[in-house]
């Protein structure tokens, strides 16, 4: 790192009050030794003999005769306190400037964010988010956060300014937020050009695979300056995501089709968590060719995909009317078996570290669909 001004200035500056403090301290007689010595050592001819004569003339005038302070010290004079005064501000200067230095915090697109330290102040604009930042030790960080953000318990004592699509930027303001952390690809665009517009930090999360969690709790860590309880929860997930690893499903895999919302038809894609979590009970996401994580289909595209189960993530109220509207379409083998079930749980669709936990209740629903369909080819083959 280039030295600033003033740190090039300070060593000089010190150098020569620590000199004058010596000299204005010393007593009569140490100054006069101490220029007999100096002028002793200077030549008696060229140029710098009339500065040996110089200093030999100012040590005779340093006599002990008729001196009734010769051996006390005298008081430091105000240009050595001038001096040192001088060299305490640059010092404190360079330590508050290199305190304040700007740093950057890469998030999970890489792109780096500058704060000029960890941040303090957090508005979370994602369910997801919210639950990884408190992994990451950083829930008593966060100032503000959306409606849907309700784990941990915790997080529900958090001030709401809305949702991914609408927020309340008066309050968002209020909050005086260090950073705002948002989900990639499911943040509304419209909510990133606003705060692009109030010229906010933005700090992007993105989990497409259980094997995530990890780098992303760490890299949150990083920003909210808790990396030791980061670290530690790192660690956790990604053994958790290696244990998962180990129990891959071999076999024909169900085919899916994942119900967000019906109209418009939402589903999710090939980078949504769910996508890995479907694979990971022996199905596969119908959708999984979309390179986005939430698109929106068509039910004739649905029928033409011939899903063996229909997840509805919803409440079971929401699910009845959904689930007429599947009614009609009876080549469907999911509406052929009855498989278009309720799944309720929303750790799956928060995408938060707690996704692990809801794998067995999927996987539950999938095996269920699996020996519906062997059911149904039995009573064929008969």
């Amino acid at each position: 790192m280039t030295p600033t001004l003033q740190e090039l200035l300070i060593v000089p500056i010190v150098a020569l009050a620590t000199c004058y403090a010596i000299w204005a301290l010393a007593s009569r007689a140490w100054r006069r030794r101490a220029l007999h010595a100096v002028a002793e050592r200077l030549p008696q001819q060229g140029v710098l003999a009339g500065l040996r004569f110089r200093l030999a003339a100012r040590a005779a005038a340093l006599d002990d005769s008729g001196c009734g302070t010769c051996n006390k010290t005298a008081k430091p004079p105000l240009l050595l306190l001038a001096y040192m005064q001088l060299a305490g501000s640059l010092l404190t200067g360079t330590r508050l400037e290199a305190a304040t230095d700007p740093k950057l915090y890469t998030d999970d697109t890489g792109v780096s964010v500058t704060l000029a330290a960890p941040a303090a102040r957090i508005v979370s604009l994602a369910p997801g988010a919210t639950e990884l930042l408190f992994a990451a030790g950083a829930g008593s960080k966060i100032v503000a956060t959306v409606q849907a953000a309700d784990e941990p318990a915790a997080a529900k004592k958090i001030l709401r300014i809305g949702d991914a699509n609408k927020l309340d930027y008066p309050r968002l303001r209020a909050a005086k937020p260090d950073v705002v952390v948002v989900w990639r690809d499911l943040t509304n665009p419209l909510v990133l050009e606003s705060l692009t517009k109030l010229k906010l930090p933005v700090y992007t999360v993105s989990i497409s695979e259980f094997g995530d969690f990890a780098a992303t709790v760490r890299r949150l860590g990083t920003l909210a300056g808790t990396s030791k309880v980061a670290e530690a929860a790192a660690d956790r997930l990604a053994h958790r995501a290696t244990e998962l690893q180990k129990r891959k499903f071999k076999g024909t895999p169900v085919r899916v089709f994942y119900m967000v919302w019906d109209s418009p038809l939402y589903t999710i894609g090939g980078r949504h968590l769910i996508s890995e979590a479907l694979a990971h009970c022996g199905a596969r996401n119908i959708f999984d060719d979309i390179d986005f994580p939430s698109p929106i289909v068509e039910f004739k595209t649905v029928v033409s995909r011939d899903p063996e189960l229909i997840l509805m993530s919803t409440t079971p109220i929401t699910a009845r009317d959904w689930r007429e509207r599947w009614t009609p379409f009876t080549t469907i083998r999911a509406v052929q078996t009855k498989q278009v079930i309720t799944f309720e749980d929303t750790r799956l669709d928060r995408m938060g570290p707690t996704a692990f936990d809801a794998l067995p209740g999927l996987c539950e629903k999938v095996a269920a669909a699996r020996d519906a369909q062997s059911t149904q080819s039995r009573k064929f083959s008969n």
